[in-house]
């Protein structure tokens, strides 16, 4: 087992006395590192990986262990934590029943994204966004999907997202919830100048080709919030629905659907307790 806590998020120290207490009932053997360690630890001998934070600690802890194959169970510290399925205060109940081998596993696609003419590539979870470069205050972006000219849009900013991503900075822009078994892309634009540019659900097998539109001097790429470079006039960004998933554990019985009607507080109450 793999640990990773957040320092300094409220919590972290009690969660992390209750970890290491189930762990030694259960015969556990566990390896704590920091976020900056995570990115440097091996596969080797890892069943599953522990992270402790909100969203971004998850993210950070998927894009360092793409490829491993190894599920990520999240135990929220922060505020809304759609990636985080385990309450700070039900780590002492609810992780000793999924080490009894009672939970579920959500797998979740991840989005390949290339810039035309270099080398680097790159695997988002959430989202890729093309945004105005400093300076400026929106960005016109030309929209192909499967090939074909979908529209140029004139927006604040565009995303392309993820079934997972669906949850974060899309759904903030407007985008609808997709349910992560399903392989898809959200193009949603970030306050379009036409009000009549609308989220759109792009199918698996469509890729999603962004260049900027003439006259446009460059865009911001950034890559589940970070910056990776910058869209010029002559490229290209490419984003398909990628080959690896990212696995999330969850409690038995409550997967996305549930997860969504608490943050969203959809039965009452914003923060209404399952």
């Amino acid at each position: 087992m793999l640990v990773c806590l957040r320092r300094g998020k409220p919590g972290a120290v009690g969660v992390a006395m209750v970890l290491r207490s189930i762990f030694a009932q259960a015969g556990v053997q566990a390896r704590w590192v920091s976020e900056s360690g995570l990115a440097r630890a091996k596969r080797n001998g890892i069943d599953a990986v522990v992270v402790g934070g909100g969203d971004g600690t998850m993210l950070h802890a998927a894009q360092a262990t793409i490829g491993w194959g190894v599920p990520l169970l999240g135990i929220n510290l922060g505020s809304l934590g759609f990636l985080t399925s385990v309450k700070a205060g039900e780590v002492g109940t609810v992780l000793p029943e999924i080490l009894r081998g009672r939970y579920g596993v959500s797998s979740r696609t991840v989005l390949s994204v290339r810039l035309t003419g270099g080398r680097q590539a790159w695997s988002a979870l959430n989202e890729v966004s093309v945004g105005p470069q400093a300076g400026q205050l929106m960005v016109r972006v030309l929209v192909k999907v499967g090939g074909e000219v979908l529209s140029e849009y004139h927006a604040d900013g565009l995303l392309v997202a993820s079934p997972t991503g669906s949850t974060a900075y899309s759904l903030s822009a407007g985008g609808p919830l997709v349910s992560p078994r399903a392989r898809a892309m959200v193009l949603t634009p970030v306050c379009a100048h036409a009000m009549a540019q609308r989220p759109l659900v792009v199918g698996e097998q469509e890729g999603v080709e962004l260049s900027l539109s003439p006259g446009e001097p460059m865009a911001v790429v950034r890559v589940d919030g970070k910056k990776v470079g910058n869209l010029q006039r002559a490229g290209t960004l490419r984003v398909e629905v990628g080959r690896p998933v990212v696995r999330l554990i969850h409690p038995a019985g409550f997967g996305f659907y549930g997860l969504a009607r608490q943050k969203l507080g959809w039965s009452g109450a914003a923060g209404v307790e399952r």
